[in-house]
């Protein structure tokens, strides 16, 4: 079976039920990876793959929000974010974390916060609860120079709900 969506088009099923869609969408300067994945093709909505398509169509609004959520996150003793700088800034050769972060505005961690890159974005549609997991957005700092990642997980109203670092 297949789902017709008018945004994703077809999204293929195999014998297990399982769906997946892949593409690439712009942002700014940069090519973010899309995926919409989920293991049971009659869980998925509707109303989630377009919810999907149309984080997909503001996604430069979503980032900005993510970003938003990731600086107040800063504020929490030993949050998450502020581990994946400090690691990050550790692992990374002196000259190649001058060349990512692009800006300079006296402010070390929101400078950083404001030079990661958006690499990836998987949509799981088949969780629309506003407490599950709808989308992880993955994050660094220079892909070729550090394996490390922020992950992190938003709901269907585009709400942090968890931050996680990945190597």
């Amino acid at each position: 079976m297949t789902i017709e969506h008018d945004y994703f088009g077809l999204l293929g099923s195999d014998d297990e039920g399982e769906i997946y869609w892949s593409d690439t969408a712009e942002l700014g300067d940069q090519s973010v990876d899309i995926d919409v994945t989920s293991p049971d093709e009659a869980s998925v909505a509707a109303e989630s793959l377009d919810i999907a398509a149309g984080m997909i169509n503001a996604i430069e609004e979503l980032d900005s929000q993510v970003r938003e959520s990731l600086v107040a996150d800063l504020s929490a003793d030993g949050s998450m974010t502020s581990q994946y700088i400090e690691q990050t800034l550790d692992d990374m050769d002196p000259g190649a974390v001058d060349d990512a972060i692009i800006w300079d505005s006296g402010d070390r961690q929101i400078d950083f916060l404001r030079s990661i890159q958006l690499q990836r974005i998987t949509f799981m549609p088949h969780n629309n609860g506003v407490d599950e997991r709808f989308a992880l957005m993955e994050y660094s700092i220079s892909p070729d120079d550090t394996d490390y990642v922020l992950m992190v997980t938003i709901d269907v109203h585009g709400d942090t709900l968890a931050v996680a670092m990945e190597s």
